[in-house]
C-alpha cells in the first residue's frame, strides 16, 4: 500500500475541509408513527422457525380483511403496497430495510415483528425462532470498528454518538470500537507521511472525517445508528469468524508498562496472527468538538493494519503469545491506569491477512473465548 506525494497533498486538503462539506446524516426513522385503532391488516409468516445461518429466512405477508396478501399482485409480482410497508422488530423498534419482506439472522433467539402499512400498525404480531448458530460459526464474532476521527472535526461527534448507540444496542456485543485520531494531539505517528488515523483513512477510500473501517476490510462514512446497524448486520452476514480470541492476562502499572497474554484458537485450519491495541478513555477535550474522548488508540502492535507473518494452526489448535508494551501518556495528560483497556485481534489468511476476530477487556480483567450456542 504505497502512497505517492500527490495523494498525500490531496488528502491533506480534503482532511482540512472535507469535514465541513460532509452532508448531514439521514434522520433516525420512526417505524410506528401511525394509528392502530382502525387497522384492518394482520401480519403473517410462511414459517415460524429458521436456521441461524444468515441464509434461511421467513417471508412476510400482510393480510387484509378477506385474507388476501396485499403485498402480492395477481401475477405474483410485488404490489405497490410493499413500498409503503415496513416490518419492525418489536424488541428493538428497528425496522427492516424498505421494500424488504424477508428476514434472516445469525443469532439464536426469538424475534417478534409487527408491520406498519401507510403508517397504520397491524393488529397482531408474529414471532420467529432462530436456532442452531453454533452449527455455522463456533466463535462469536467481534467486529473491530476503526473509527477515524479528530478533535477538530465538526461532524465527528455525530459518528461518535451513532457508534455509542450501536454499542448499547442489539449489535453491541459484536462491536469493538477503536478511535484512531488524525492530525491532532491524540494522533499516533505511523509512517513518515502519515499519522495512524490519516493512513488508515487514505488506504480505505476515506475522503475526509469522520470515517470508519470495519475489520480492515472496507470503509464507510455512515454516522447514524440505523446506518451503522445495517452496516454491521451485513458485515456479520458476509464474513464468518474462523477462530476465537482469548485474553488471559492484561496488566499495566502506574508508569504505563503493560503486559498482555493472549491466545488464538482455530476453528478451521489456517494461518493466524495476534496483535493488540491499547485504548484510552476519559481524555479531556483540549478545545475539541467533544467534551471527552473515549476509545482513543494509545498504542498498537506493528501489525495493526495487516498480518505480517502468522503461524499455521490446525483445526482446534491454540497459539499463545505475550506482548510487553510501554504506553506513553498523551501530551499534557497525566497517566491513569484506570482509564486504559486492551483489544486483541487475530488476523487470518482466510480473510486475506485482515481481521478475523477480536476480544477486549479492561486492564486487570480477562476475556475468555466466547462460543455461539
Amino acid at each position: 500500500m504505497k502512497l505517492n506525494k500527490l495523494l498525500f497533498a490531496t488528502f491533506a486538503m480534503i482532511a482540512m475541509v472535507g469535514c465541513g462539506k460532509t452532508p448531514e446524516p439521514t434522520p433516525e426513522p420512526n417505524p410506528d408513527n401511525g394509528q392502530t385503532g382502525d387497522a384492518v391488516y394482520t401480519i403473517a409468516v410462511d414459517k415460524d422457525t429458521i436456521e441461524a445461518d444468515g441464509i434461511d429466512h421467513v417471508t412476510f405477508s400482510i393480510l387484509d380483511e378477506n385474507n388476501n396478501d396485499i403485498l402480492v399482485n395477481e401475477d405474483g409480482s410485488d404490489s405497490d403496497f410493499l413500498s409503503k410497508t415496513y416490518f419492525v422488530i418489536k424488541e428493538s423498534d428497528k425496522r427492516l430495510d424498505r421494500k424488504t419482506k424477508t428476514y434472516s439472522s445469525i443469532r439464536n433467539g426469538e424475534v417478534t415483528f409487527y408491520a406498519t402499512i401507510k403508517g397504520v400498525r397491524t393488529q397482531n404480531t408474529v414471532t420467529v425462532k432462530v436456532q442452531n448458530r453454533a452449527k455455522y460459526e463456533k466463535y462469536v464474532q467481534k467486529v473491530c470498528v476503526y473509527q477515524l476521527t479528530a478533535t477538530w472535526c465538526g461532524y465527528c461527534p455525530q459518528m461518535t454518538e451513532g457508534l455509542g448507540k450501536l454499542r448499547n444496542g442489539v449489535n453491541g456485543e459484536n462491536v469493538i470500537i477503536m478511535a484512531a485520531h488524525a492530525q491532532d494531539d491524540y494522533a499516533l505517528p505511523w509512517t513518515k507521511q502519515y499519522d495512524l488515523g490519516t493512513y488508515v483513512c487514505v488506504n480505505f477510500g476515506g475522503g475526509g472525517f469522520p470515517y470508519a473501517v470495519y475489520d480492515m476490510k472496507f470503509g464507510g462514512g455512515q454516522r447514524s445508528e440505523s446506518e451503522l446497524n445495517s452496516t454491521i448486520e451485513k458485515h456479520l452476514l458476509a464474513y464468518g469468524a474462523t477462530c476465537g480470541v482469548k485474553i488471559s492476562k492484561a496488566t499495566i502499572d502506574a508508569q504505563g508498562n503493560a503486559e498482555i497474554t493472549a491466545s488464538v484458537k482455530a476453528d478451521k485450519a489456517g494461518k493466524f496472527e495476534l496483535g493488540y491495541a491499547i485504548l484510552a478513555d476519559n481524555q479531556p477535550s483540549k478545545g475539541g468538538t467533544e467534551s471527552i474522548y473515549n476509545d482513543v488508540v494509545a498504542a498498537v502492535s506493528d501489525n495493526y493494519v495487516q498480518m505480517q507473518e502468522g503461524v499455521s494452526l490446525a483445526a482446534d489448535e491454540e497459539y499463545t503469545t505475550t506482548f510487553k508494551v510501554k504506553v506513553e501518556p498523551f501530551r499534557g495528560v497525566s497517566f491513569s491506569a484506570n482509564n486504559y483497556k486492551v483489544v486483541v485481534f487475530a488476523h487470518s489468511d482466510a480473510h486475506g491477512g485482515l481481521v478475523d476476530n477480536a476480544n477486549a477487556c479492561a486492564f486487570g480483567k480477562t476475556a475468555d473465548y466466547e462460543l455461539n450456542k
